[in-house]
Order: structure tokens, then C-alpha cells, then sequence
């Protein structure tokens, strides 16, 4: 019997660690598509880092995490604007 406040759960908590990698991404403004610059990283601001160094004209980037399991839909970490 739970006390007063407290409450009783009963059950299994299943947390899924997605693995995977990060990559960069630029594009234009205005463009809607965005060109991969990189390789695979394994942070997100080396993915970034890599992406803004080879910006040369184009005005946004962003680093991108590509689940290896296929589980997660691939979603953007940091973006950055020139």
C-alpha cells in the first residue's frame, strides 16, 4: 500500500540510445536543396565546423544525426547562418 503522496507503478521502462553519426549540410539562401559537405563525425560541432569551412558563397549550414538503426528519422542537431 503506497502512502499518502506516493503512488505504485508497475511496469518496464524500455529506453531506446540512438546511434548513429552526425554530417554537415549548406545550402543557399532561398534554395530548398541542401548539398552534404562532409564525411561522418562523431560530434555534432566537428559536423558543423567542417560544414561553415566549406560555406564559400552558400549561407546556411547545419549538422544533421543519421540513426544507424533506423529507428529515429534522421533529425538537425545546430544550424548556423552567414
Amino acid at each position: 500500500m503506497a502512502a499518502c503522496g506516493e503512488s505504485e507503478v508497475s511496469g518496464v521502462l524500455h529506453l531506446n540510445v540512438a546511434r548513429g553519426y552526425w554530417i554537415g549540410q549548406v545550402r543557399s539562401v532561398g534554395c530548398r536543396k541542401w548539398t552534404t559537405v562532409t564525411g561522418r563525425c562523431s560530434t555534432p560541432e566537428s559536423a558543423l565546423s567542417r560544414a561553415v569551412l566549406r560555406m564559400k558563397g552558400r549561407k546556411r549550414s547545419r549538422a544533421l544525426f543519421i540513426d544507424i538503426s533506423g529507428y529515429y528519422d534522421p533529425h538537425v542537431s545546430i544550424e548556423a547562418v552567414r
